[in-house]
């Protein structure tokens, strides 16, 4: 991802509903495991917003290839402790942490098998990790450029990575299903408008006009996900545990 895109979702995590409700779920979807003084992996954390809150809950180290994504945690999440790290080649033990988090972050590897068996691998047993990944081939755009974004999922070929990888699969659901109507308009209205290769055309987190449309659907989906699964949506989510 290039740094101008860091410093964009830098300057948003903070206050766009989209980061704000992501949070919020992840935080209902990961209750039954999170307690005190747990060491917790944000891996892929980029900028770190999405998983400096966890810091609640112990010691969060985030871990990203990236020098300037660690640069942005430095600067404006010292509560986390950044590493320089592939999250295919995690230089942590085995069964090291109790909680990790992938948030968009498998879609831009290339061999986002063995992510899945690393985040696996430095599980402790009883753990629980946590993917989010943009979903749906049909709904892909130019902004994947943007992020450089390689696959999207189906909620049952990110489950399949999870399994795969030997973890339990406990939850596996779509989320933002009241955004998957326009991101397929957009994705359309791309693909006609197209003369050539698929350009950057900027990032999705400046894009604020509807928050406060978005922000109350996103509360009421996020309600209804507690107990209940939803059948479509821009963002894929599985949740998984180590025996």
């Amino acid at each position: 991802m290039e740094v101008e895109e860091y410093a964009r979702i830098a300057a948003a995590e903070d206050e766009h509903w989209w980061y704000r409700n992501t949070r919020a779920l992840m935080a209902d979807l990961l209750a039954p495991w999170l307690g005190r003084d747990q060491l917790i992996l944000d891996a892929g954390c980029g900028p770190g917003g999405n998983g400096a809150w966890l810091a609640d809950h112990g010691c969060v180290v985030g871990a990203d290839l990236s020098d300037d994504a660690l640069r942005f945690v430095q600067a404006r999440r010292p509560e986390t402790l950044p590493a320089r790290a592939s999250v295919t080649q995690l230089p942590f033990a085995d069964g090291s942490f109790d909680v990790a988090v992938a948030i968009t972050v498998l879609f831009s590897v290339a061999d986002d098998a063995l992510a899945a068996r690393e985040l696996a691998r430095v599980l402790t047993p009883g753990g629980a990790v946590l993917l989010f990944e943009p979903a749906f081939e049909s709904l892909r755009r130019a902004h994947d450029v943007t992020v450089h974004g390689i696959h999207r999922y189906r909620r049952r070929g990110l489950a399949a990575l999870a399994t795969a990888a030997g973890l339990r699969l406990r939850r596996a659901t779509y989320a933002y299903s009241f955004l998957a109507p326009p991101a397929a308009l957009l994705h359309m209205l791309e693909r006609r408008s197209r003369t050539g290769p698929v350009r950057d055309q900027g990032s999705d987190v400046e894009r604020r006009a509807l928050d406060r449309l978005f922000a109350p659907l996103a509360a009421a989906e996020r309600r209804w996900l507690i107990r209940h699964d939803v059948p479509v949506g821009t963002s894929a989510v599985v949740l998984a545990t180590k025996d």
